[in-house]
């Protein structure tokens, strides 16, 4: 038996390459090509060629057989060529097995833990193809389930046991009937095959199985290696063991499932080895002493129990060179985490030729680093891939099945129409022209009715306010293609149940229409990117796999959908940037596997932080933890032990480390990974008279330039924004509701006014005080004009209300508001009514009002013509006396009387002196006797009216006279619009606040 090592601080790959050539030599050129080398994934078999052409000093080889060995990972998987696979039957599809298996994890009720929706039946089939692949890998005998629920258990498992059972039946039952393996059993024949193979039939030519192990393997791969490990021209290298050759402390870490030499361990026991047969590999160097103490280091502060003596010895002078090119990286959260990662990322460039790799788990860190890395001109690329769903592509077909499921609401429609493959038959630039009209005329505010048909009402109904048939035309042509092209796919109700796989021809079939173009069709369109082909691929398995499901609501298919293109049956997607912007060659973001074998100068390993990197345990949705133990399955802790061996082998061999976690994730408090914590306590507790406190992880000083990294040399305070727009760009009209904006905050007018700034209406707005103000308003107009042209007077109280109920109505339904929201107004109407009801029928016991005027526009002009003060009216009426009686409704608070007397607010004075002066349309000039607000909420006090004290002449003279000297000040003068000048009065709008940047300059009740 054949057994070698290479230990933890020498990078394994290019000292592996350097043992082959010594060993085969380089003398006969034929004699490298011979060998076959196994290795756990694809990535190490890359990096591996790299590795000889380094070592051969870059002369031209011919590389060895490098291959991934199969059945190690679902994702990375390599048959070797026998013939004796061809006499295995096919393996199952996933895409196919996956359906297959949602029907029927679909007929465990929802009371035991059975899925309620498609998509979580998905959820559940992936988790079972899971442990079904695991049982198969693992070597478990499927008749030991029938003794895993002992009747102490929970119902709950005794009916989980049940199914599983019947599941599992039913499943081989179907793969014999279809003549298909499943694909756990057939990586295990494959294994066994090549076993077998080599046993009988030794090669003449060099066999190396290297660095598999590291975090353990499955039964039939340890008996591969076994063969390997005899075979005359055979060898195992295996990387990592070191300095521990205690037989106690290898049977200690090989019952700890958590640390990470526990895998190895165990594939030594089933090969029938020992510590001791464990040979130094002849390309062994001697390697770097800070490097050769950080192995020992991480060593000692990771063993168990059995080791802890290791604890128990004080040496900070040994351990102090392993402190060398070790740091920690403790981030406040996971964004500034990724911010310091990309300024090591990229300062490793300033050496030349040196490799840097962020190593994670965590793709969201990865994502973000990618991100950040493009701030310093630097392209890393996530080698895990996106996922298909995230390809542009797959949120192309997402976003078509969200847009429908939710009835065209705003924000999924617009990101669909924008979306770089949305042309729906129409040239690209006609389509966006259209649908920025669509978005700013039509989709801007409360949410259209749901539909297609909802959405062409609010399209009219924008367009009949701005009598524009041009810009009507172009925009009903997009409603028209979005239709055509959604023809069979534009509803998702939630009956009739309708099959799966014909949602998903109806789906595609819409999305290769709406992707069309003049001149392309949308089918080369979709497929067209690097995502394309594999998208395309799994796409064309669905329709098969989906006819295995019964039928189902069509409302459920967006999360289905969605769950198809995330799922463990749908493949990862590299997408490159092609030439003029590929990734960095130096700089790599890894996952764990792909990072396994690999070196680099400097490596960050990032995410440290339970839960995350080691990530949670769980035992998963079908078998209890007790229940795996009698199954024959490795505890679930066993995932920890195998990316702890990531962890340790990683942070040994790169000259430079950095360990980085976050405290907080999405706000909440985190919890720094054990070997972390392991540690800095073993550190701490090396103390002598020269460190008295012990030893420390040095800090990383990656988080000091990330706090500089966007702080100015020197903070030069902002003044108080203060314009001063030439006379001829000053407004000449404003309405009066704009004269306390402008006394206020003269800049948010000169924003509004002049530079003619105004934000736009939030997608999907809620609808809120605002709009039932202008419900309320609109009722009380058509009531009132109603009761002023009804014949014969005053109808009575019941016909008045009557009416009222009607114009309430009326307006409700323009508002096109929630249902939910309609129900909540509409008694608040009925109330109002009761109250203005009451309130005519009184005025009418005294015969005081001849003529009733509602929303009344006028003007005035000032200033010897200028100037025009505009406004309009909620009610004016006639009184009996000739005089004029103002009313105004307001369903929020009215203002006091002291605002109005000392000009804070001016809207009613100055619509009296508007009304003194004639300047309401079709009202006589009369003198203003009576002034009024009606608080219309109702609420529990359905309404009041709130008389304005004063004399009304008086106090229109006043406002008249303060207005007119304030606008010949800022419209006719030269006045500078200077932001927010009186601190003790706030203005109503801050829409522009951010543009006078009044966090910057004003004080924090302002800000």
């Amino acid at each position: 038996m054949k057994l070698y090592e290479i230990p933890a601080h020498l990078p394994f790959l290019p000292t592996l390459a350097e043992g082959v050539l010594g060993w085969v030599g380089l003398d006969d050129p034929l004699a490298l090509s011979r060998v076959t080398i196994l290795l756990p994934t694809r990535r190490a078999a890359l990096a591996l060629r790299e590795a000889f052409l380094r070592t051969a000093g870059h002369r031209t080889l011919l590389l060895p057989r490098m291959r991934a060995l199969t059945g190690l990972s679902t994702q990375e998987a390599d048959e070797l060529s026998l013939p004796v696979l061809l006499d295995l039957p096919p393996a199952v599809e996933p895409a196919r097995r996956q359906a297959v298996l949602t029907d029927l994890v679909m007929r465990l009720p929802s009371r035991f833990g059975g899925p309620n929706t498609p998509e979580q039946a998905w959820t559940l089939a992936a988790a079972l193809a899971e442990l079904m692949d695991e049982t198969a890998l693992e070597g478990c005998d499927d008749c030991l389930l029938e003794s895993l629920v002992p009747d102490e258990f929970a119902a709950h498992w005794q009916v989980t046991h049940t199914f599983l059972r019947g599941v599992l039946d039913a499943w081989g039952q179907w793969l014999r009937e279809q003549g298909l393996m499943d694909i756990g059993p057939r990586r295990v024949a494959a294994l066994e095959a090549q076993a077998e193979a080599w046993r009988h039939e030794p090669p003449a030519d060099p066999v190396i199985a290297a660095g598999i192990g590291a975090g353990g393997t499955i039964p039939a791969a340890a008996a591969l290696l076994k063969v390997v490990s005899r075979l005359p021209q055979g060898c195992v290298v295996l990387h990592g063991p070191g300095e521990i050759k205690s037989a106690e402390l290898w049977a200690a870490i090989g019952e700890s499932p958590t640390h990470p030499l526990s895998g190895q361990v165990r594939l030594l026991s089933a090969m029938d080895a020992t510590p001791g047969d464990l040979r130094p590999w002849p390309g062994n160097g001697e390697g770097q002493l800070p490097l050769i103490r950080r192995a020992e280091l991480l060593s000692c502060s990771l063993r168990p129990a059995a080791g802890l003596d290791a604890w128990l010895t004080r040496r900070p002078e040994r351990w102090e060179p392993a402190l060398r090119g070790l740091s920690l990286l403790d981030a406040p959260d996971v964004q500034a985490e990724a911010v310091a990662i990309a300024l090591l990322l990229r300062e490793a460039l300033e050496h030349p030729g040196a490799r840097a790799a962020l190593i994670t788990p965590d793709r969201e860190l990865g994502r973000r680093v990618a991100a950040e890395l493009t701030r310093h001109g630097v392209l890393a690329d996530d080698s895990a891939g996106q996922p298909l769903g995230e390809t542009p592509t797959g949120a192309y077909l997402r976003l078509i099945a969200r847009t429908v499921g939710e009835g065209f609401a705003p924000v999924t429609l617009l990101s669909l129409l924008k979306h770089p493959l949305s042309a729906g038959g129409m040239a690209r630039a006609e389509w966006m022209e259209a649908v920025r009209l669509l978005e700013r005329r039509a989709l801007r505010g409360p949410r259209p009715a749901p539909g297609l048909e909802g959405l062409r009402a609010r399209v009219l109904e924008a367009f009949r306010r701005e009598q524009d048939a041009a810009l009507l035309a172009t925009v009903m042509r997009l409603i028209d293609a979005l239709e055509r092209c959604l023809e069979g796919f534009s509803a998702l109700p939630d009956s009739p149940a309708r099959p799966p796989a014909d949602l998903l021809d109806a789906h595609l079939a819409a999305a290769e229409a709406l992707a069309s173009t003049r001149d392309r069709p949308g089918g080369l369109r979709l497929y067209s990117g690097e995502e394309g082909e594999p998208l395309a691929v799994h796409l064309s398995q669905m329709p098969p796999a989906l006819r295995a499901l019964p039928p189902m609501s069509p409302a459920g298919w967006p999360a289905l959908f969605d769950a198809s293109l995330a799922g463990p049956a749908a493949p990862s997607v590299r997408i490159g940037r092609g030439r003029e912007h590929a990734e960095h060659p130096r700089i790599a973001i890894l996952g764990l596997l792909e990072a396994r074998l690999q070196d680099f100068d400097l490596a960050i390993l990032g995410s440290l932080e339970e839960g995350v990197w080691p990530q949670a345990t769980d035992p998963g949705p079908w078998l209890s933890r007790p229940m795996r133990t009698d199954f024959g399955l490795p505890e679930p802790e066993s995932r920890i032990g195998r990316v702890a061996a990531d962890f340790l082998l990683a942070a040994a061999s790169a000259p430079r480390v950095v360990l980085s976690w976050a405290r907080k994730r999405a706000g909440a408090p985190t919890v720094p990974s054990r070997w972390l914590t392991r540690l800095e306590t073993f550190l701490a507790g090396q103390r002598d008279a020269a460190h008295p406190r012990g030893l420390a992880l040095p800090r990383s000083p990656a988080l000091g330039w990330a706090a500089r990294l966007d702080m100015p040399d020197a903070v030069r305070p902002c003044p108080r924004p203060a314009p001063k727009p030439p006379a001829e760009d000053r407004p000449r009209e404003i309405s009066v509701t704009e004269v306390a904006d402008l006394m206020a905050d003269p800049y948010g007018y000169y924003a509004r006014r002049v530079l003619r700034l105004v934000p736009f209406d939030p997608l999907d707005a809620e609808v809120g005080a605002a709009d039932y103000g202008q419900m309320v308003h609109e009722a009380m107009a058509r009531w009132t004009r109603r009761l002023d042209t009804a014949p014969g007077g005053w109808p009575g109280a019941a016909t008045a209300r009557a009416w009222f109920e009607e114009a309430a109505e009326t307006a409700l339904e323009a508002a096109a508001a929630r249902p939910g929201l309609l129900a909540f107004w509409r008694p608040r109407l009925s109330r109002i009514g009761a109250f203005v009801v009451a309130q005519e029928e009184a005025l009418q016991r005294g015969e005081r009002i001849r003529a009733r005027h509602a929303e009344v526009p006028g003007h005035l002009d000032i200033a010897q013509g200028q100037l025009r003060l505009k406004v309009r009216a909620d009610r004016i009426d006639l009184l009996a006396d000739r005089t004029l009686s103002i009313i105004d409704y307001k369903t929020g608070t009215p203002p006091s009387n002291k605002e109005m007397q000392d000009g804070r607010a001016p809207q009613m004075p100055l619509e009296a002196a508007i009304a003194a002066a004639g300047g309401f349309q079709g009202v006589e000039p009369r003198p203003v006797s009576a002034m009024a607000h009606w608080r219309l909420t109702g609420g529990g006090t359905p309404g009041e009216v709130k008389p304005v004290a004063g004399e009304p002449e008086a106090l229109a003279a006043d406002a008249l006279d303060n207005t007119i000297a304030l606008l010949r000040d800022f419209l006719l003068g030269e006045r500078r619009f200077i932001a927010r000048p009186h601190p003790r009065r706030k203005p109503v709008r801050t829409d522009h606040d951010h543009l006078a940047r009044v966090a910057e300059w004003g004080n924090t009740d302002e800000a």
